[in-house]
């Protein structure tokens, strides 16, 4: 559906961002400034690369498919819980974070629970940072848009997201995740009033969903179990490690805390125009593909030239979430991975950035095998969040914010229980009732991981943890 016209932009935006990348190359010198930015983030850049990446093709697509099946309780459920959460982040853990520590999560595991328990959440860790959802909506946007095969577009979007990783560092990637942001919320937000006319607004939505009153209740639109799932994902923040790298890259504690503020607002308002499109598209699409239903919806009522800027902001928005998590992986391979199994000594910074580089790729590779195997964008997002809640999060927060004794035993089993029971409900799904719905596994194996936290706490010699350290990714 896209013209010359809206391509040639977009080449010209390719283009720009790419020469950003190359601009803000020359600036790194060392792993301070290729991961952190020399901590010197200011407010402005922040907030724009807080919000780009957290929403990405998961936030802005994904929001779409799951509203269009399950209605207003996608917002009320999942949006205003998954940022509700962020207030502590913002209030009393983040400034905790920005202490200045050569750390990160996997060294936090270390410290309180030894090498082996370090190097098995650095993986689980690094398959985390493969988001598979980002690149599941490239697919639908690039059918909808040029009709073109999903595993090609991909690759190209992820050739363009590592560039941009492994030229520009931190700093290119926060700059561009700013302009990114602006196009984002500009191109979304732009043709929303129009599309939610189409269908006389939220009454014509109630009336044409009047056999279904429970597609606009608050919470009635999905089953107890999928309800549940989403709350017990909010909390997943706590172990993400993009926003502990924001805030330890921020020039001042105030600035990040101020910055989480700031998205808060930014986050649940974008999040009700995301939900309410996505009721639109269920709408006036019945038994379409969503997401792809959506992004074709869209273009149809954009003039030329427009329709590119759309497009930019929905490819941003998921090159800036990759960007981040490519550089946080990379970095989880270098320096997580690979030095503490094989470096018998410390390794240069040239050498870590290389490493670095290298793991931004062999993330790409990954994504672009596994990404294609879900159905909907919230799918592939919730199966990787999911399974890295259920290894690496009672682990990580238990380390961060209990002071009794601490094993080594305590780390291995509850990584161990909450990985093997989510595997084992993956593979073999429970159904509890009608109502209830499929019995989804984290509820099982988060609870199990902190089960067994507690038993393998009594088990062996408590180990050294030193409070004045905290995580930097």
């Amino acid at each position: 559906m896209l013209t010359g016209i809206d391509n040639i932009v977009i080449v010209f935006t390719v283009i720009g961002v790419l020469g950003i990348g190359y601009y803000f190359s020359k600036s790194i010198t060392d792993m301070e400034s290729y991961y952190l930015a020399n901590r010197s983030l200011p407010w402005s850049l922040v907030v724009g690369t807080l919000v780009a990446s957290w929403y990405g093709g998961v936030g802005v697509v994904g929001t779409i498919g799951y509203a269009s099946v399950f209605g207003m309780a996608t917002w009320f459920i999942w949006s205003i819980g998954a940022h509700a959460v962020r207030f502590p982040l913002a209030l009393w853990v983040g400034p905790r974070i920005h202490v200045r520590a050569d750390v990160t999560i996997p060294d936090v595991i270390d410290h309180a629970y030894g090498k082996a328990a370090a190097v098995i959440a650095s993986i689980f860790l690094f398959m985390y940072c493969s988001q598979l959802g980002e690149i599941t909506a490239t697919g639908f946007i690039g059918e909808a848009a040029w009709g073109v095969n999903k595993v090609y577009l991909g690759i190209f979007v992820v050739v363009l997201t590592i560039a941009l990783t492994c030229l520009g560092g931190l700093m290119g990637v926060a700059v561009t995740d700013m302009i990114f942001f602006f196009f984002m919320i500009m191109s979304v937000c732009m043709v929303f009033p129009q599309i939610y006319d189409s269908v006389g607004g939220m009454a014509g939505i109630r009336a044409a969903t009047a056999s279904d009153p429970a597609f606009t209740s608050p919470v009635a639109g999905m089953s107890v179990t999928k309800a549940l799932m989403l709350v017990l994902l909010c909390i997943n923040v706590y172990a993400d490690p993009s926003f502990y790298q924001r805030f330890s890259a921020s020039n001042t504690a105030k600035t990040g805390r101020r910055a989480m503020l700031t998205c808060f607002c930014l986050w649940l308002i974008f999040d009700a125009v995301t939900n309410m499109a996505g009721m639109v598209v269920h709408v006036k699409y019945p038994g379409a593909q969503p997401e792809l239903a959506y992004v074709q919806m869209v273009l149809s009522h954009l003039p030329v030239g427009v329709r590119a800027l759309f497009i930019i902001g929905l490819f941003g928005a998921i090159i800036s979430t990759l960007d981040s998590y490519y550089l946080i992986g990379g970095t989880t391979l270098a320096k997580d991975i690979y030095a503490r199994i094989f470096a018998k000594e410390e390794l240069s910074d040239k050498k870590l950035v290389n490493l670095s580089r290298l793991g931004a790729c062999i993330l790409g590779v990954i994504g672009l095998c596994l990404a294609f195997r879900f159905t909907l964008v919230y799918d592939a997002f919730v199966f990787l969040i999911s399974l890295w809640m259920s290894t690496g999060f009672v682990p990580v927060l238990m380390a961060l914010m209990y002071n009794g004794k601490k094993t080594q035993m305590a780390g291995l089993l509850s990584m161990g229980a909450g990985c093997i029971s989510f595997a084992w409900f993956s593979l073999c799904p429970v159904v509890i009732s009608e109502s209830f719905g499929a019995l989804e596994p984290i509820l099982v194996s988060l609870p199990l991981s902190f089960i067994f936290w507690m038993i393998g706490s009594r088990i062996g010699k408590e180990t050294g943890f030193d409070d004045q350290k905290t995580i930097r990714c």
